[in-house]
């Protein structure tokens, strides 16, 4: 399954041949723990696979001209029905294609794909604190701190991250 299908990325849904590169950036603790959540991937690997939830977004991004898969993205949407919020909670982009737009250009994929066939209304995503590429990636892409979330949210053990969102425009 293809989606979305342009000039640089395409976002497809995981396969089996995707998974030993998935488990490779889920080894890079030094470069994607916070991404990851310093999760092993023997423990999480079955929720890559192609989702029977609908909502639930998981995708490969491949870089279109060399073929190779260059990230991986994985959201769930609250109250798939109009108006729904997608919660992103994983976005890897492999280190020899960071700072070049590839990010940038998947997030806003995924975000127009959300939109146009869930209706979502906003983003939301979780960023550790001490992620400082990540809180200046989300912050460089449109997403602000949202503090009442955020405070809301540290009731549930989450005081060591920023929740951040991007309302997103009908």
């Amino acid at each position: 399954m293809v989606i979305n299908k342009d000039t640089d990325i395409v976002l497809k849904v995981p396969e089996e041949k995707d998974m030993e590169i998935l488990e490779k950036w889920y080894g890079m603790h030094d470069y994607f723990g916070h991404a990851t959540g310093f999760k092993n991937f023997s423990d999480i690997s079955s929720k890559f696979k192609e989702p029977v939830d609908p909502s639930i977004l998981s995708f490969m991004i491949y870089n279109i001209k060399t073929g190779i898969p260059i990230g991986f993205i994985y959201g769930y949407l609250k109250d798939a029905s109009r108006n729904s919020v997608l919660w992103i909670s994983i976005f890897i982009i492999d280190p020899a294609f960071q700072n070049k737009g590839y990010g940038t250009h998947a997030l806003n994929k995924l975000l127009d794909l959300a939109k146009r066939e869930y209706g979502i209304a906003a983003c939301i995503v979780a960023v550790s604190y001490k992620n400082k590429q990540g809180l200046s990636f989300w912050e460089k892409v449109g997403f602000s701190h949202d503090p009442e979330l955020e405070q809301s949210l540290h009731h549930f053990g989450t005081s060591q991250a920023a929740i951040m969102k991007k309302i997103i425009k009908q």
